[in-house]
C-alpha cells in the first residue's frame, strides 16, 4: 500500500512526535520517556534509606542531563544496589536515557533484563512494543510479532499496575493513557498489515484518543477508514489532520505524500477534488471532527454502500421489500454488509411470525403452481426475476404475464447473486383476485371497493353465485373459490 511504503521511509524523520511526553527536559526523539526528574523520589525520602549513599547515587543519576551518561549512571546504580526499592525505576530511567542517546540496542538489552525480573513491567512492555513497531515499519517484519505480544500483555496487566513512586495520581493517569496509546497503535498497525481494517479501526481509535498529535497513528487511522469497506468519510478529516501535524513539524515532504494519497481517495469517493483544499485549510484549526462532517461531503455511493446507508437512515423492521432486496443482495460484499443483511433477514422473520407476509410484484412468467416475478422497479423495468413464488393451490385461471399482483405467503430463503427471493405457500390477496381466479385467502377481506367487475364465486355446497367483484365474493365465508366474470 502506498501509505505504508511512505511510512517506512518517513517515520524516522517524524519521530519527534514522541508517543510519551512526560519529561519536559527529555530529548524529543526518545520513544518512551521516563517521568520528569524530581528533587526527591516521591515517597522515598533520603532518611528512609538504611544507606543514604543509595539515595544519593540514584538522585545523582536521575539528575544527570546528558542522556548517555545518565543511562550509564543508572546501570551503575542497578549493579551496586540490585535489591533497591528503586531498581525498577532505575531500569526504566536507563532505558529511556539510552533511547534519548540514540542507542536503541543498549535500551533493548535493559528491556530484556527488566522483563526477566518483572515480566509485567508496563513501561518495558511499551518500549518493546514501540521499538518492534518501529523496526517493522522500517522493513524488519519479524519484529512485529514481539511488539504485538508485548502490546497484548501490556493492555492485560495495565489495570493492576501500581503507581510508581515518582508519579502523582495525575501524572500516573496520563502515563497510563499514553502507554495504552502505544499498545493500541501497535495492534492497529498489525491489523493494518493483515488488511483487517475493521479491527484496525478499533485500535487506532484508542491510540489517536490517547495522543491526537501522533502523526503515525493519525495518518494510519485515516488509511484504515479510507481503505475499509465501506469507506468511512471521517478518514478524510484524519487525513487532513495528519497533513496539519506534518506541516507543524515542518515535514513538508510527509505532508505532500499524505495529501497525494488522501486526495486520491477523496477523488474516488466524491468523483472530483472539489472541496478537498477547503477541508485541509479548515481542519488545520480543528481538534475534532465536526458532528456533520461525513454528511458534508456529497458523493454517489456504490450499491453496497447504499445498502448500508438504508439501515443507517431507517430501522430494519420499517424497510420496504425493495429495500430488503438492496440490503440482502450485497450481503457478501463486506462484513458490514453481512451484518446489515442479518439484521434485515431477522426483521423479516419477526414480521412473518407476527402475521402473514404480503408482497406485491410484477408477473414475469407463470404456471398454475409457480410464478416468477419482479419486486424492484429496476427488475420490473427490465423484466428481471427477483422472486420465485410457489402457490399453496393451483391458480385457475392464473394471472397474466405483465400484471402486478399481491400475494400472501412466507419468505423461506433468498439467493444473493443473481438475487432471488423464495416465496412459498402463496395465495392471492383479495385485491388481486380480479386478475386471477383461485382460492379465497385467509384472512378474508373485511372491506372492499365498490367497483363493478363481476366474479363468480363457488360455494361450499357446490353452487355458484355472481358477486360484484372478487373481493366481495371472498367476504362471503361460504365462498371457496372465485373466478373472473359472472357465473354462466
Amino acid at each position: 500500500m502506498q501509505a505504508l511504503r511512505w511510512l517506512a521511509l518517513v517515520f524516522a524523520a517524524v519521530c519527534a512526535v514522541a508517543p510519551l511526553h512526560v519529561s519536559a527536559q527529555a530529548p524529543a526523539q526518545a520513544p518512551v520517556q521516563a517521568p520528569a526528574p524530581a528533587q526527591t523520589p516521591g515517597s522515598a525520602q533520603r532518611s528512609s534509606f538504611a544507606n543514604p549513599a543509595e539515595y544519593d547515587s540514584y538522585m545523582a543519576a536521575l539528575n544527570t542531563r546528558d542522556p548517555a551518561r545518565k543511562a550509564q549512571a543508572m546501570e551503575v546504580f542497578i549493579a551496586w544496589y540490585p535489591g533497591s526499592i528503586l531498581r525498577f525505576e532505575a531500569h526504566e530511567q536507563a532505558i529511556s536515557a539510552w533511547q534519548a542517546a540514540n542507542q536503541p540496542a543498549k535500551a533493548d538489552v535493559l528491556v530484556a533484563r527488566l522483563l526477566q525480573v518483572d515480566p509485567d513491567n508496563v513501561r518495558a512492555l511499551a518500549n518493546r512494543a514501540y521499538v518492534g513497531r518501529l523496526k517493522a515499519s522500517g522493513g524488519e517484519v519479524a519484529a512485529l510479532a514481539g511488539a504485538v505480544t508485548a502490546s497484548q500483555r501490556g493492555l492485560a496487566v495495565m489495570p493492576k499496575w501500581q503507581k510508581p513512586a515518582l508519579l502523582d495520581d495525575e501524572g500516573f493517569a496520563k502515563v497510563k493513557e499514553q502507554l495504552a496509546g502505544i499498545f493500541n497503535g501497535v495492534l492497529g498497525f498489525a491489523a493494518l498489515q493483515e488488511k483487517d481494517y475493521d479491527r484496525a479501526r478499533v485500535f487506532y481509535r484508542e491510540a489517536v484518543a490517547a495522543d491526537p498529535t501522533n502523526l503515525q497513528d493519525v495518518y494510519q487511522y485515516a488509511v484504515v477508514q479510507l481503505e475499509g469497506s465501506p469507506v468511512d468519510a471521517l478518514g478524510f478529516w484524519y487525513g487532513a489532520r495528519a497533513i496539519a501535524i506534518a506541516k507543524a513539524a515542518k515535514n513538508d515532504s510527509a505532508a505532500q505524500d499524505i495529501d497525494r494519497y488522501v486526495r486520491s481517495r477523496y477523488r474516488v469517493y466524491r468523483g472530483s477534488e472539489e472541496g478537498w483544499d477547503a477541508i485541509v485549510t479548515r481542519v488545520a484549526n480543528e481538534t475534532a471532527p465536526p458532528a456533520n462532517f461525513k454528511r458534508s461531503i456529497p458523493r454517489a455511493m456504490t450499491p453496497p454502500e447504499q445498502a448500508l446507508q438504508v439501515l443507517e437512515d431507517n430501522e430494519a423492521n420499517k424497510l420496504t421489500p425493495a429495500q430488503w432486496v438492496l440490503v440482502l443482495r450485497h450481503r457478501d460484499v463486506s462484513p458490514a454488509n453481512k451484518r446489515a443483511a442479518e439484521a434485515v433477514w431477522k426483521a423479516i422473520g419477526e414480521r412473518q411470525a407476527a402475521s402473514r407476509l404480503k408482497l406485491m410484484f410484477k408477473v414475469i412468467s407463470v404456471t398454475p403452481e409457480r410464478i416468477e416475478g419482479a419486486i424492484t422497479d429496476e427488475a420490473q423495468a427490465g423484466n428481471l426475476v427477483d422472486i420465485e413464488v410457489t402457490t399453496s393451490r393451483p391458480l385457475n385461471p392464473p394471472p397474466s404475464v405483465g400484471t402486478k399482483i399481491a400475494m400472501f405467503g412466507t419468505l423461506s430463503d433468498y439467493r444473493t447473486q443473481p438475487f432471488m427471493f423464495r416465496f412459498v405457500r402463496a395465495e392471492l390477496a383479495p385485491e388481486s383476485m380480479p386478475v386471477a381466479g383461485g382460492q379465497c385467502a385467509d384472512p378474508r377481506p373485511k372491506m372492499c371497493t365498490k367497483d363493478y367487475r363481476p366474479a363468480c364465486g363457488q360455494l361450499r355446497d357446490g353452487s355458484r353465485k355472481t358477486y360484484s367483484n372478487a373481493c366481495t365474493a371472498c367476504t362471503d365465508p361460504q365462498v371457496v373459490t372465485q373466478g373472473a366474470g359472472a357465473c354462466p
